[in-house]
């Protein structure tokens, strides 16, 4: 008995040292949970910044990371290695200065390092480091001279002055700036392929073969590809290993934090940011993601800033899908000489940071799971469901993620190969619906017997007839005024078992001109969009690229027949259901840990055509939701205020929210299950 009971404390005892490890090591990671991180990239005249208006501004921004330059290029600290170029505007330390300041304040510092470059001082001595372009040259811009990843430089010797640093300076974090193999200059002229001594020695080493002279689309030169990905891989290992055997607590951009950036200057459509923030972070794993907004116009134009709203969006986009919030200037926020979108920004930083609670514990909690495929099949779904308020997320095609979508969306699901296919199947089968687009995929079975008869090819002059018993099974209202819609894409023919719903119907291409012949003489029996129930789900897929229709002319019939098909022909219940114009966009999360969900919403009306303007107001949109616990209250953080509200019989609670400037949070906090 008292070897059972000795036994038993001691397991007990394993377990709290295991938890306690745990929760240390996820403490360490302090890159886990999202932050407001201000990329600072300093010109060598910054050393003479006003360092108690830097960090008086980081303070008033409630920013708490800052990707600081430290060395590479320039040495913002009085190095004592000697290929490493000491700024020669700072009087002292700069970088101990302001880390001690930063620290003192709770304010982590990442630093930069860029040894893409060195100076040419130091290039005319070690030509043996530089990069060679396909005439033989080397590229100096503006004193600054390539380095090649093969060479000495970037092999060897950075790590003295990566050392130094480290061993001076108890940095929070490390990035490395424009690593691999670079092949153009800030101009984006081209240079080809290096062609120096070193990769013509690990080349050969590599593969056998000589190095490729230029870029083709030969095999050697395919081969040279994956050279150049192993490399920087091996590379990228080393200077982890060699960080983290220094510092073990260090946080890597690109091992531990996935970074990018977002800087065209009109941005790259209104919901790119949204869809790139989402797909990043499905793939995350134990990481985290900081997408940076860039201040800068376009790279040339460096001083000059995109428009408030575009960068305001990217915030927003990361803000609430779980990520880092990231802004990228030149020099110090009190030198920028663009200042125009500066109290936007700071304005969406100090939400976050007065919000805190809500944001840094949160998964996605959406009612659609959308399978990234497709190109512009899903670009056009993904804007459908934006303007329609569907919350959705994206998921890959995993049984366990699948589960947490009562409706999955699989765009271009010809493509999908046995195991994907399977994978639905099994999905559907144990309750799921799923919505297919463009063709029915070779093994799927949840439709049961399908036999392609044809692949039509885009014809001008096609449409799908909308009937009347489509109209009522789809219940759109707007498709109340419309017959048809325009086909202008590939239409699939299939023959289907007799338990297959056949909805909307071919109209073959007919004349369309000279005007007096301007008449179709046939609608065909070819239903454009079939559905199955299959064991204790339900499967439909749309016969031809409903989405790419979309992408391409955003009329609106189109999304009427996708968003009925979700709503209507499968059946979704959508636990938030928002009443809004198309231009506000939503975003649903929950707690971890039940506690609470919200819904945020972004006000698009801004945008017109290039001009990215400040939203008007929009009144009177509506929220019916249905949580999933007793809600305690209700919580408009944008407002600060709470809403009264009142449950109806179907377990759904609806509120009106006051005028939508540019943005809000709606948070359902739930009751203590204690209480």
């Amino acid at each position: 008995m008292k070897t059972e009971r000795f036994l038993t404390i001691a397991c007990l005892f394993s377990l709290y040292l295991v938890n306690v490890a745990r929760c240390e090591d996820q403490a360490s990671q302090w890159w886990l949970k999202p932050h407001r991180m201000l990329q600072t990239n300093l010109r060598e005249i910054d050393a003479t910044m006003d360092v108690d208006k830097y960090i008086q501004d980081l303070k008033d921004w409630k920013i708490n990371v800052v990707k600081f330059n430290v060395g590479g290029i320039v040495a913002n600290y009085p190095t004592e290695v000697k290929y490493h170029w000491r700024n020669t505007f700072m009087k002292g330390d700069l970088t101990d200065t302001v880390l001690k300041r930063l620290h003192a304040e709770g304010i982590r510092m990442a630093g930069r390092f860029d040894v893409s470059k060195i100076n040419e001082k130091f290039a005319a001595e070690h030509p043996e480091w530089l990069y060679v372009s396909e005439a033989g040259k080397n590229v100096n811009y503006n004193g600054q001279v390539h380095t090649c990843l093969s060479g000495g430089y970037q092999q060897e010797y950075m790590y003295k002055f990566l050392a130094e640093a480290l061993d001076r300076y108890p940095l929070d974090g490390v990035f490395f700036n424009m690593s691999g193999y670079q092949r153009r200059d800030y101009s984006r002229n081209y240079h080809g392929i290096c062609q120096c001594d070193n990769c013509r020695r690990l080349f050969k080493e590599y593969s056998g073969l000589d190095l490729p002279p230029t870029q083709d689309n030969s095999a050697v030169y395919r081969k040279y590809v994956k050279f150049t990905r192993d490399m920087t891989t091996k590379q990228n290992n080393k200077v982890k290993k060699f960080f983290k055997d220094k510092r073990p607590g260090l946080m890597l951009y690109v091992m531990d934090v996935i970074r990018s950036e977002s800087g065209a200057p009109l941005g790259r459509g209104a919901y790119y940011d949204t869809d790139k923030v989402k797909s990043a972070m499905l793939t995350m794993g134990r990481k985290q993601y900081n997408n940076t907004a860039n201040h800068f116009f376009e790279m040339p134009y460096r001083h000059a800033g995109s428009a408030p709203s575009l960068q305001a969006r990217r915030l927003w986009a990361q803000a609430v899908n779980g990520a880092w919030l990231g802004f990228y200037i030149m020099g110090p926020l009190n030198r920028l000489e663009d200042r125009a979108a500066l109290n936007v920004l700071k304005n969406i930083y100090r939400f976050h940071e007065a919000n805190e609670q809500w944001f840094l514990d949160t998964k996605p909690a959406g009612d659609v799971g959308v399978v990234r495929r497709g190109g512009n099949e899903y670009q056009g779904i993904l804007q459908i469901l934006c303007e329609g308020q569907v919350s959705f997320d994206l998921t890959e095609l995993d049984p366990e993620q699948l589960d947490r979508f009562p409706l999955v969306i699989a765009p271009a699901a010809g493509g999908l190969n046995r195991e994907e296919t399977t994978v639905l199947d099994d999905y559907v089968k144990r309750g799921g619906k799923l919505l297919l687009t463009q063709k029915v995929p070779k093994y799927l079975k949840s439709l049961g017997k399908v036999k392609l008869l044809e692949s039509r090819p885009s014809e001008m002059g096609a449409y799908v007839r909308i009937r009347p018993e489509d109209k009522t099974a789809l219940a759109k209202p707007s498709l109340d005024d419309l017959d048809l819609v325009f086909l202008g894409g590939e239409f699939q023919v299939y023959e289907t078992d007799n338990d297959v719903a056949k909805m909307l119907r071919l109209i073959p291409a007919d004349m369309f001109g000279p005007p007096e012949k301007c008449y179709y003489r046939h609608v065909s029996d070819h239903p454009a969009l079939i559905g199955r129930k299959h064991g204790k789900g339900a499967v439909a897929c749309f016969t031809f690229g409903i989405g790419e229709h979309y992408a391409r002319w955003a009329h609106q019939g189109h999304a009427a027949l996708l968003l009925g098909a979700i709503d209507n022909i499968l059946g979704l219940e959508r636990r938030a259901v928002v009443t809004a114009p198309p231009l506000v966009e939503i975003n649903q999360r929950a707690s971890r840990h039940g506690k609470f969900e919200w819904i945020s919403l972004y006000n698009h009306i801004g945008q017109r055509g290039n001009a990215m303007h400040m939203p008007v107001p929009i009144s009177g949109i509506r929220i019916d939701f249905k949580p999933q616990k007793s809600v305690r209250a209700i919580r408009l953080l944008g407002a600060n205020q709470e809403l009264t509200f009142t449950k109806r019989n179907d377990g759904r609670i609806t509120i009106v929210l006051p005028p939508l400037n540019h943005y809000e949070i709606v948070v359902f906090e739930y009751q203590d299950e204690r209480d």
